[in-house]
């Protein structure tokens, strides 16, 4: 159900991701999420395999970037159906990684690290939080940079940090001890100095492991100092924009798939002699689960470049919008949908997170507070 007409090119694309996701990326979760197995292969396997449905070119015509755009939602949103952790691995590496680095790298940072990372032989990390700098990153920042002639000597450490046990390069964010600027380092696995911590248990999104970063007089190059230095943070905010539209893309999928999954299993289910889509209570669940996955669709596909407020306002309505539809499905299903076995369980679990992460629900709503009060 996609509640949407798609031309012919848009279903060649989505039914191609669809196929791959729901027999490849669906067989392969199990051991993601007992953690037998790591995503990070099934990334040059999805790479590898769709070949060109993922690489959708930009063009010249607006017809051609307007497809490209939209390939690259929907993506997510087959990802996220099926596999939630898996797309927030995947995510960090392509889009947070790889993402800053091209938008903001050197021509030589950008040739050195980004065939690696975008074809999946290297696992990218983006660092931001602290132990005690998470909703504010920047004021309580305590990850220290000091100049050392043509190095930078990194201190300090960063947690909740996707893909840290096994991640390759690092794109960390220090304070300048020079200036006080937040400057972002790109940092290899491989310098003396660094070290991570094991994956930490967690509710939900258990097949992308999380971790904690430590930096312990860690010399970085100058060189890696991303983009030669950044004048300002807005680096930072375009980038946390940009995870926040990915989470409410994400919150898209998840609670399409679970509206499915409950629709079906009512129309199933027989109780008292009828189907309990026959009863009223469970069509007022299913009547307003559609309302909200319904509003969610739109601003997911309706949006163009948006801005820092409304990407605020999309994640915080979309991520509420993926737990809640979660957990009506969860209820309609009843103790079945209370079993691990089940899809609508484990994507609940992983749907909490969207709430969370990239800005929690308050931070969201100080800060869409705070840009209407400006204009």
């Amino acid at each position: 159900m996609d509640g949407m007409e798609l031309n012919d090119s848009q279903l060649l694309i989505r039914d191609q991701y669809r196929k791959f996701m729901t027999t490849e990326l669906e067989a392969a979760t199990p051991a993601m999420e007992s953690g037998a197995e790591l995503p990070f292969p099934f990334i040059k396997k999805m790479h590898a395999e769709l070949g060109a449905a993922l690489g959708v070119e930009e063009g010249d015509d607006e017809e051609t970037r307007s497809l490209a755009s939209w390939a690259r939602t929907q993506l997510v949103i087959e990802i996220a159906r099926v596999n939630p952790g898996f797309g927030l691995s995947w995510g960090v590496t392509i889009g947070l990684c790889a993402g800053n680095i091209m938008r903001s790298g050197t021509p030589d940072q950008k040739a050195r690290y980004l065939p690696g990372l975008l074809s999946g032989d290297k696992v990218g990390c983006w660092c931001l939080t602290e132990p005690g700098a998470g909703s504010d990153a920047f004021g309580s920042m305590r990850t220290i940079a000091k100049r050392d002639g043509d190095h930078y000597i990194l201190n300090g450490s960063k947690t909740f940090i996707t893909n840290a046990p096994y991640g390759d390069i690092f794109l960390v964010y220090a304070r300048n001890q020079e200036d006080e600027s937040i400057q972002a380092f790109i940092v290899e696995r491989e310098l003396e100095g660094l070290s991570v911590g094991k994956p930490f248990k967690k509710m939900g999104m258990k097949s992308s492991p999380t971790g904690e970063v430590f930096f312990d007089d860690v010399r970085v190059p100058a060189e890696n100092l991303l983009g030669a230095g950044m004048r300002d943070r807005d680096h930072v905010r375009k980038s946390l924009a940009g995870e926040r539209i990915g989470i409410a893309v994400m919150g898209l999928g998840i609670a399409e798939r679970c509206f499915e999954i409950a629709r079906d299993y009512a129309k199933e289910r027989v109780q008292g002699g009828h189907a309990i889509s026959n009863y009223q209570l469970i069509q007022n669940r299913l009547a307003r689960m559609y309302v909200a996955l319904s509003n969610a669709r739109r601003f997911v596909y309706e949006q163009g470049d948006v801005s820092i407020l409304d990407a605020c306002a999309g994640k915080l309505y979309v991520a509420e919008v993926g737990t809640f539809v979660a957990q009506e499905a969860i209820h309609i299903m009843g103790g079945y949908g209370y079993l691990e076995e089940q899809t609508v369980e484990r994507l609940a679990r992983d749907a909490k997170l969207l709430e969370l992460g990239g800005g929690t629900t308050e931070i969201q709503i100080l800060t869409i507070a705070r840009h209407i009060l400006e204009q």
